[in-house]
This record gives structure tokens, sequence and C-alpha cells, in this order.
């Protein structure tokens, strides 16, 4: 006997299933999307233990014939591609017939379909690849397909599979992100006996945005429209002032298909250059529609990536679109019932109203210091009393152009010394772009990040109280909504926070209340500490490297701390110099960046080459 054999059919399923069939949520999205194609109105997806017993999905489309239904369960069989040609146009979001022989290839697979005008329908039933039964049977019209025991006959794969909550958000996510693609269809989603989501058909993007997401983030964004000869873009964004810890709300289509591509998340992401800081992300619902043959669905076992025949073209329409949107004045923002003192940010509801003390603001964008001071006691807390500009809070424009750049040529004690410093007793020049602090010093000048410095004082300061105090409870309790994959994380690190002082229950579905917080944080909005930092906590609770009490510090001191672009007066630099006195026990932020860099006297005059 050669060497060389040919596989069995069977295993050639099972090798074709590993591909494709990567877990259940894989699973599922192959089977709403044959739904999709089949032109449902409605599709409804129940689940049993996260996808892992049973995924069973209902559509009212077309169905199909005894004879189609036994061809649908054959490698390669479908009744979307005919010749070459048409792989290069595809326009459906299945198109190769791999889905249904995989699927029933590593489960207990059963299939029940019946066209409209026919008198019954056809009942299938195949267990590991094994064809078990054929009949006829009464059914309505459209389909229904049944996953059992998904990999029970395969089980290394089997035991790879997460927990019942991270299956079940990896599905949820499924769920959305098509269901946003099609507002017309009425979409369903149960899991045991609970209902998870039920979003009827609607009119618009707009209005199956409001269902998914919510109606208090969605009323935030911004329309984004543009047409262009080969490429037709329209959506909903963020403005810059709004934005989220991790990239889980982008959400990208390409001719109605669901996508995670990185040339689109680059076009997105460059929109949003020097509007949002570094590590933050937008909130983002956008589709792309163009020619089918000037993009490849075919590059991807699982067809969440594309390819453009155009990629430059693509980039540049995609963050054109969004520049124009997010720079549109937007329209008077009405009431929100969240935007009261206790959810704002300990910065704003400290802010004092006063006259510009710091003085006039000149051309160069270097404001200098008032002579008169304020003389106070350094309050027994951090927080700043910060008189913000009415300007956006985002980053300064580029346009402003500082002269102290070449960094490069400075020496390395430059950046050392902190506990021979004492910010406090330099003498303050001034704040250059609202962002950085100039002091002059005995020796040379010393710029500081206000908001790193700011950062590093919050995270000591909470780190510190975190560890050694209970939590309190909240006046007012407050409910809010995560995306599935957050709600699992945060449903698995929930006895860890509770030992920090949180209380939170699940309030049905993937929303929460928040009945107490650590005493650190009870001047802070929780809805908004907790976002962030799921967005950054593995999904593993029993990770051995991660210290929650500094993750929550970080995210907290992050969104708490004042931001670039904030005018500070004289009181605020006072009390922030002498804060960053005694917390600066490191000379960076708690995310790694510098909190101060000094140009000494023989510094300075090095850079304009003087002896």
């Amino acid at each position: 006997m050669g060497k060389i054999t040919i596989l069995p059919d069977t295993l050639c399923n099972q090798i074709a299933a590993g591909e494709v069939v990567e877990r259940p949520a894989a699973a599922a999205k192959e089977l709403m999307e044959n739904s999709v194609d089949a032109g449902s109105r409605k599709i409804s997806l129940s689940l049993i233990q996260g996808g892992r017993k049973e995924i069973r999905i209902i559509d009212n489309g077309c169905g199909m014939s005894g004879e189609d239904a036994l061809l649908a369960i054959e490698r390669h069989a479908t009744s979307k591609v005919r010749t070459v040609e048409d792989l290069g146009r595809v326009r459906t979001l299945g198109f190769r017939g791999e889905a249904l022989p995989s699927i029933a290839a590593v489960s207990r697979f059963e299939l029940v379909t019946r066209e409209s005008d026919a008198i019954s329908g056809t009942r299938i039933h195949i267990e590991g690849g094994i064809m078990r039964g054929v009949r006829e049977t009464g059914c309505p019209p459209g389909t229904l397909i049944t996953v059992r025991d998904l990999f029970f006959n395969v089980p290394a794969r089997r035991k790879f599979l997460r927990t019942v909550d991270t299956e079940l958000s990896y599905i949820s996510d499924q769920f959305l992100r098509l269901a946003l693609a099609h507002p017309a269809i009425h979409f369903q989603m149960m899991h045991g006996e609970r209902t998870l989501n039920d979003w009827p058909q609607v009119k618009s993007l707009e209005a199956r945005v409001g269902q998914v997401l919510g109606m208090e983030l969605t009323s935030k964004l911004r329309p984004v429209f543009s047409e262009v000869p080969s490429i037709s873009i329209r959506g909903l964004v963020s403005p810059p002032e709004h934005q989220r810890a991790g990239s889980q709300m982008i959400f990208a289509f390409v001719n109605g298909r669901p996508v995670r591509d990185r040339i689109l998340n680059h076009g997105i992401l460059t929109a949003y250059d020097s509007l949002i800081p570094k590590g933050r992300f937008p909130v983002v619902v956008l589709f792309i529609d163009m020619a089918p043959e000037l993009v490849d669905v075919n590059v991807h076992p699982t067809k969440r990536e594309v390819r453009f025949r155009q990629p430059g073209e693509v980039i540049e329409t995609v963050r054109r679109a969004i520049r124009e949107a997010i720079q549109r004045p937007a329209a008077p923002p009405g009431i929100s019932p969240r935007t009261t003192p206790s959810a704002l940010p300990r910065v704003l509801t400290n802010a004092r109203p006063s006259a510009h003390l710091w003085g006039r603001e000149d051309q160069s964008g270097l404001q200098p210091a008032s002579e008169a001071t304020i003389p106070q006691p350094v309050p027994p807390t951090t927080a700043l009393p910060i008189q913000m500009s009415t300007t956006s809070t985002a980053a300064a424009p580029s346009s402003h152009k500082s002269s102290l750049t070449p960094f490069d040529l400075l020496d390395q004690e430059s950046l050392s010394g902190v506990d021979e410093l004492r910010f406090s007793r330099c003498r303050p020049i001034g704040q250059f772009m609202n962002t950085y602090i100039i002091l002059e010093d005995r020796d040379g000048l010393i710029l500081i990040d206000q908001h790193a410095a700011h950062e590093r004082i919050l995270f000591n300061e909470i780190s510190a109280r975190t560890r050694r105090e209970a939590g309190q409870r909240l006046m007012q309790s407050v409910v809010f909504e995560l995306m599935p994959r957050e709600a699992a994380v945060l449903r698995q690190w929930l006895p860890q926070l509770g030992e920090m002082g949180f209380e939170i229950e699940s309030f049905g579905g993937d929303s929460f209340v928040v009945q107490a917080v650590p005493v650190a944080l009870s001047r802070m909005a929780p809805d908004l500490i907790l976002r962030d930092l799921v967005e950054k906590l593995p999904e593993d609770e029993t990770s051995p490297r991660i210290d929650l009490c500094t993750r929550l510090a970080q995210s907290a001191a992050c969104h708490d701390a004042i931001r670039a672009g904030q005018k500070l007066h004289p009181e605020a630099l006072r009390h922030l110099l002498e804060a960053l006195d005694a917390a600066c026990t490191a000379s960076t932020c708690p995310h790694g960046r510098p909190v101060w860099i000094k140009l000494t006297g023989r510094e300075i005059a090095r850079l304009f080459q003087r002896t």
C-alpha cells in the first residue's frame, strides 16, 4: 500500500469544520447567514448552555425541497455560485457550501425545511457526519436547524471551549452584528427560557442601532454619508468626546457583511487623529457599499476579512467621510436623565466659576502666569478646582508648534532626580497649549504633562485607599448596559470586585445595577469606570498576573484626571504641583508615559549652539 491515500469524506468534513466551525459562535453565524440569504423576515436563535449543548435557528425564508435539502449537506453544494465569474461578484453572505456539512460532521444535526408552496417538508438527521434518517414531515414554511452537542466526536476541540458565559458572549456578538446589518429582519435570541434580545423590523439604520446599542448612546452619534463614483458610505459615528477603552464598539460592514478588517479600522482611526488620546477608540457603525468585483470576500475561511482592490481609495474615503461628520456642528443636545452632578467626573463637579485669573492667551498658545496667587491650604483630596475652557477637551490642535522639540539632544540625567525636585517651589511660567505646564527651576526649565501628572496622583491615592477601605453604598443605584463580550467579562470578575467594595448585580440581559462602590471611587461615575475596566480585563478571572486593584486604579485615574486642552488657573495649578510633590514616587503615569521632562540651562544653550 502506498504512503499517500485519499481521506474519507467524514474526515474531510471534520477537517473543514476545524477551519469553519472554531466554536459555537461560528456555527451560529454560518446558520444565521444562511437564513438571511434565504430571504427571511424573522430569524430566531435559541441556545442551551451558551450553544455548547444546543443551537437552534428558525427562519421563515424560502425553505428547500427534499432534493435540495439532501444536496445542501454535501460538501461544496451551493445555490449561490455557478461559475468562476460568480466568485468574483459575490453578493450573498454564504457561497462556498461548506457550513452545513462541516457543522453536521461534528455535532448531532437536524434539518427541517419546507418551501411555501409544498404540501409537506423534509426532516434530515445526521450524527457525526453519518446520515441517520430522512423522512417527510409536517412543518411551517422556512427552515429549522438544530445543532446538539457540538464537537461531541472531537474531544480535543471540545475541551478548548470556554465557560458558558464566554461562549454565549461570542454568539451574542455575532448576533448583534448581523442584526445591525439587516434592520428589515426581526431578530430574536433566547438562552434557555430567557429572552435576551427581541428586535422587531425597523425602517432605518438609526432605529436598529438604537435597539442594539441603546437610545442613550445612539442619540450622541452623528450621521455619516458620502458617495464617490465607486464607494458609498453611511453610518453613525461618535464625536471625539465619546470614547471607549477598547475597539469592541467599532462595527464595520462591507456590502452588508460584518467584517473585522485592518484596512477599514485604519481608515476609521486616522479620522480621529489628534482628536482622541492614543489607546482610546470611538463608537462607529459604518457601512461601505461598492461593486462586488472591487472587493474579494473569499480570503478567510470564516469570511471575517476582505481584500479591497483599491485599499488606498477606501481608507481615504472612509477617513474623509468620518472627519466631515465629526467636525460638523452637532444639533443642540437634549437634557440626558443621567447628566446629574453625581454622574459627572470629579474634575467637573469641583469646578468653580471665576474670572480668567491665568492671564491673556497670546497667539503662540503660551499663557503667561498671573502675578497674583490665591493663598489657600492644600485640600485633603486630589480634586482640583479647575476652570475648564469651553472648547473641546480633546488633544490640542496639531497646528500649534512648540519650539522645544529636539528632546533627542537631552542628557539621560534630565529624566532622573525626581526626589531632588519640589515642583511647587518652582516659578510657573505658563501653560502651553492648555496641556503642558512650564516651570522655571534654578538650573533650567521643567515641562509637566498635566494629564499624566494628575493621573499619577489619582492612581496613587485610589490604589492605597481601595486596598484598605470598605465599600460605600450609593444614594441612588446606577443601571448600565454592556456589550455581550464586556458583560461576560464582568460576570467572571464579580466576586473579586465584590471583595474590593463593589455591589453589582445582574439586571437582566447584559444590564447591571451598581449599589455600592469603593470609597475612593464614590465621587466618580461607576458605570464609566466599570465600562473602561472590563474592556481591559482578560476573560479568564484565574489569570495569575492580573492585579485587579491596580487595573481599577488605572482606569479610574485615567478617566478622572484633567485632560489635555483644559485651562488651569493658578489655584488649580498650585494644588496640582503640591499634590505632585507628595505623590510623585515615579516619573511616569500609570501607563508608562513621562510625567515631566527637564531642560537644563546647559542643554538649552546647546540647542542654540552656544558654548
